[in-house]
């Protein structure tokens, strides 16, 4: 349900990114003062690989400390990070404006353990991971529209390569999960400083994901950041995004039921067009039995039945009206009462795309207590420019998320809490109304711990 694995990935190349050279600088006293020599030297070695004004004088604390240890510069250039993430969310989500509101509760126990290996050379600092996120979903039985597995594993390898004015990180995530096969995931970000100034710098960013099957999405961004030891810092990426995912086209569905059903109706009735008759939902003739059945040529039967047929056979997805499954019971037996081959009827899918204006957004202010507070606002509005139909086409989707958490850094681990949540819009023409559900909202309340070593 969520990709965890590239958000702790790309979270985790940003914050590297986005140190400057007084907040390493900074971490290194910290760990001078604490007495971790090995930890304050590598981290004053990284201070000086960056720009600032500092550079001169974290040049002579090295000096000293290779005059002390006897090294000398350069030695030791291999570094290892370890982190984990151990929480819960408890999930609440809901929709209207579709056939049905829908309300639904669940949870999500969620644990994350990454290692990398970081060399440095020269001004480049190069860094390959690997990271195991697993999910385990609590009460998913009663989320049948959420739709999550009873758990998800998702294996990852990353690299990236960190210069001066310059971020690059790739990776892939194998998604494994209790209902499916192994899906990758691959993903990509670049990014490019091109001014600095004081505590801020701006520059070029571009995204991209991945998932086999869908979704596609990339993005080009500009980039404005701000970061400091203690107090406001921020990171705004805004700019244009394509996404890329399949659609199932329910209005062509519907046209081949209500054609066929009308070509069936004509021939019963000997060719004559049924055009004043009342119809279902489909677009089907409704005759008028006094058991308030389903015509289809000479058969009359309740639509109940046909629905136990199904039932019988798949379960709970022949809830799902728009999977065409016990419309394909309804023809079955219509052809087979007029004597030919038993066929059905499937939902087509294809692709559909969109692209428009996006921004995503972090907020943090730092106390000297070792508190933070974040928040984060990500937005996307798309217009969909290619789908299975010209009225697809006119659909729009307004996307959001915003969220506020707490963090705690006494030392090696992070406490955190938070609430966050997904909001989804869908503007469309009245021949789309009930298709799609006009609003949707997940929200997540989670609370959880982090580690680094």
């Amino acid at each position: 349900m969520r990709p965890i694995a590239i958000v702790i990935s790309l979270l985790l190349s940003s914050v590297l990114f986005a140190e400057t050279q007084e907040q390493v600088y900074s971490r290194a006293l910290e760990a001078e003062k604490a007495g971790d020599i090995p930890k304050s030297v590598a981290l004053f070695e990284e201070a000086a690989q960056m720009d600032g004004e500092y550079t001169k004088e974290i040049q002579e604390i090295l000096k000293d400390y290779y005059d002390v240890l006897g090294m000398s510069e350069g030695q030791e250039p291999w570094s290892f990070r370890f982190l984990g993430d151990l929480g819960y969310i408890g999930l609440h989500y809901e929709e209207y404006g579709g056939i049905d509101a829908v309300k639904e509760n669940g949870g999500d126990i969620f644990t994350s353990v990454a290692g990398f290996v970081d060399f440095s050379l020269g001004d480049w600092i190069h860094s390959v991971g690997v990271a195991f996120v697993a999910d385990w979903f609590i009460a998913n039985k009663d989320m049948p529209v959420l739709d999550t597995s009873d758990w998800t594993l998702a294996p990852g390898l990353e690299y990236s390569l960190v210069g001066k004015r310059f971020l690059l990180d790739v990776g892939v995530d194998f998604n494994l999960s209790s209902e499916a096969n192994m899906e990758p995931a691959f993903y990509g970000w670049l990014e490019v400083d091109i001014a600095r100034f004081e505590k801020q710098r701006l520059g070029l960013a571009t995204w991209a994901y991945y998932h086999d099957g869908g979704p596609l999405s990339v993005a080009l961004y500009g980039s404005w950041h701000r970061a400091v030891p203690t107090g406001f810092n921020g990171n705004v990426y805004v700019g244009v995004k394509y996404e890329a995912d399949s659609l199932s086209d329910f209005l062509g569905f519907i046209e081949k039921i209500a054609f066929i059903a009308e070509s069936s109706n004509d021939e019963a009735e000997g060719g004559e067009p049924n055009a004043d008759c009342q119809r279902d939902f489909y677009g089907n003739c409704i005759d008028s039995n006094p058991w308030g059945g389903y015509g289809y040529g000479s058969v009359y039967k309740p639509f109940e039945y046909y629905m136990d047929l199904c039932y019988q056979d798949h379960g709970e997805e022949c809830f799902d009206l728009y999977n065409g499954l016990v419309s394909s019971y309804m023809y079955a037996d219509m052809q087979q009462e007029e004597g030919e081959e038993e066929e059905s009827i499937t939902l087509d899918y294809s692709w559909a795309r969109w692209l428009g204006p996006a921004m995503r957004s972090t907020f943090s202010y730092k106390f000297k207590t070792k508190i933070s507070l974040e928040a984060k606002l990500n937005l996307f509005y798309g217009y969909m420019i290619d789908g299975p139909s010209a009225e697809y086409e006119k659909l729009q989707k307004f996307s959001g998320t915003w969220g506020l958490s707490f963090n705690w850094n006494p030392g090696l681990l992070t406490l955190y809490a938070g609430v966050e949540q997904i909001y989804l819009h869908y503007k469309m023409p009245k021949s789309l109304v009930g298709v799609f559900p006009e609003n949707s909202f997940l929200s997540e309340v989670k609370a959880g711990v982090k580690f680094e070593l």
